[in-house]
């Protein structure tokens, strides 16, 4: 029997779209780990022209996740750059029920690039979850 890998955040690629698998993503000191499948990844450093964005909060990297249980995982990594709070790049992880609530966190998002990433992650994670509806 072939054992997989479990996969981190520096894994996420495009060869991993809708192959179910095991991730263990870094939150803070901790990790989440969970079985799923990616539904839709983006990079702010993989974009053609990508601004810089020096003091100013934003995004580095959006992906959704489906679990085995079809529960939705949104994993974001914000760069807060000269924040007198926060400084360094944090990961975020939120677990919502179904994908209308994963619509509506991820359109609420107020990063300055959150439109860039909004658009691309919202219509292929819809185009994953379409046929299997």
């Amino acid at each position: 029997m072939l054992f997989w890998r479990t996969l981190t955040e520096k894994s996420l690629s495009p060869k991993l779209l809708g192959k179910m698998r095991r991730f263990r993503l870094t939150r803070g000191d901790g990790a989440v780990a969970f079985s799923g499948e990616l539904l839709a990844c983006r990079r702010h450093a993989d974009q053609e022209d990508a601004p810089e964005y020096p003091g100013i909060c934003h995004l580095l990297v959006l992906a959704l996740f489906r679990t085995r249980k079809g529960r939705f995982v949104v994993y974001y990594i914000v760069d807060h750059t000269e924040d007198e709070h926060v400084r360094g790049e944090h990961q975020y992880v939120t677990l919502l029920s179904d994908f209308s609530d994963v619509t509506r966190f991820v359109t609420a998002m107020s990063y300055i690039n959150a439109p860039d990433f909004r658009e691309k992650i919202l219509s292929d994670a819809q185009a994953r979850l379409s046929p299997a509806q």
